[in-house]
């Protein structure tokens, strides 16, 4: 069966006749202006094996029961899709789940804004599924250096630019590209009151204006903390992060050979994981997160592997240290797929993912010093529990 794609986008940009607040750094931070617009932009692939419709939105993140719904929308009009919801995890723009509203008693989260968010995604996943046409594909990967370091450890960096290109089937026209990058959005810095998706506006307007199609951009395993490198917190510097980015993309794009995809195969591997977590159970008493927790004080979650012949992305809930990252795609390409990507803030946002044995738990969470990660992570289980998930999934 020859592999179909199709495509839609639709802008997610809040109005700003009321208070939005931005999330990723501090509470309070009030929108003021919109920079560039944000967007949900979707990507459906059908093939034999199955129906997947990948999602990037322009979000902080989503937590997985939301997600839930969203799809639930999806699957009635169209039951045999799966959905996939990665956030770029951009740090300007709405509180999408709870943690930034004017104090720390007060969610941050429009409701409305939310309720209008879910039916966007899922009728623009669904739009997608009705513009499908036959494609190849082109892959490749290249190491951009110089844009991005790691806060926590300077030594361990995950630098590797991972793209897909869907062509016209027999042709070289492009129908979209799917570039994935393990960096946080966040090179305007925490006095930014302009509503924008940073470094991925100028990326994917970069590839967009030479291949004239539409470009998705996703976050890899960004944890760590996986920060921008330039030289300032401007829009000038967001500007040229995205430019070498997206340039760096299509050089390496032209020397790869489009290829028919015989196969599309997407598993997903639901496990629960204790919340132990004392600043997330306060957000869960005070009514800052919602979610339900099962019995005992676990919750669920999911991660997911989609296959596209001999290339695999892993798609992770939450924000993975990059040591993690690293040995996931040495795993991956240990299991015979050629190209291996990551993908995080997928289907969740657990917040921070790190290996088990440097996990130290602060002693005072409010104040955590070095350990800011371990301070916004579920628990120690996080990374062990991802770890055995993506073994099942190669299993």
């Amino acid at each position: 069966m020859t592999l179909t794609v199709g495509y839609a986008q639709t802008i997610i940009t809040p109005a700003l006749d009321q208070p939005v607040y931005l999330a990723g750094f501090g509470r309070n931070r009030r929108a003021q202006s919109v920079h560039d617009d944000l967007f949900v932009r979707a990507l459906a692939l059908n093939g034999a094996g199955a129906t997947v419709v990948l999602t990037a939105a322009d979000l902080i993140g989503l937590t997985r029961h939301v997600v839930q719904e969203i799809e639930g929308t999806v699957q009635r009009i169209a039951p045999a899709a799966q959905l996939i919801i990665a956030a770029t995890h951009t740090h300007h723009g709405p509180d999408t789940l709870g943690l930034w509203g004017p104090d720390e008693v007060t969610r941050g989260v429009d409701e409305e804004y939310l309720a209008h968010l879910q039916q966007v995604i899922a009728a623009t996943a669904l739009d997608a599924l009705q513009h499908m046409q036959p494609a190849d594909l082109r892959t490749a990967s290249v190491q951009v250096t110089g844009v991005a370091r790691n806060a926590r450890d300077p030594k361990i960096r995950d630098e590797e630019l991972s793209c897909l290109q869907f062509v016209a089937a027999g042709h070289n026209k492009p129908h979209a590209t799917l570039l994935v990058y393990p960096c946080h959005p966040e090179v305007l810095w925490d006095d930014n009151p302009h509503i924008t998706a940073d470094y991925l506006a100028s990326m994917r307007r970069v590839v967009e204006h030479v291949t004239g199609a539409p470009c998705l951009g996703m976050v890899g395993a960004l944890g760590g903390m996986m920060t921008p490198a330039m030289p300032g917190n401007t829009f000038e510097d967001a500007e040229r992060m995205g430019v070498i980015l997206g340039e760096a993309a299509l050089a390496a794009l032209t020397g790869a050979r489009p290829h028919a995809v015989d196969y599309v195969g997407y598993r997903r591997h639901v496990y629960d994981l204790p919340l132990d977590n004392p600043l997330f159970q306060l957000a869960l008493q005070a009514g800052l997160l919602t979610g339900l927790l099962n019995d005992g004080g676990t919750l669920t979650t999911e991660a997911g592997l989609l296959r596209l012949g001999d290339t695999a992305i892993f798609f992770m809930p939450g924000e993975v240290l990059p040591r993690l990252g690293l040995t996931y795609k040495a795993q991956m390409r240990g299991d015979g797929i050629r190209h291996a990507v990551l993908v995080g803030l997928a289907n969740d946002e657990l917040g921070y993912i790190l290996p088990a044995d440097d996990f130290v738990l602060p002693d005072d969470p409010f104040e955590p010093g070095e350990h800011y990660e371990e301070s916004m992570s579920v628990g120690i289980e996080a990374g062990p529990a991802l770890s055995a998930a993506l073994s099942s999934l190669l299993a």
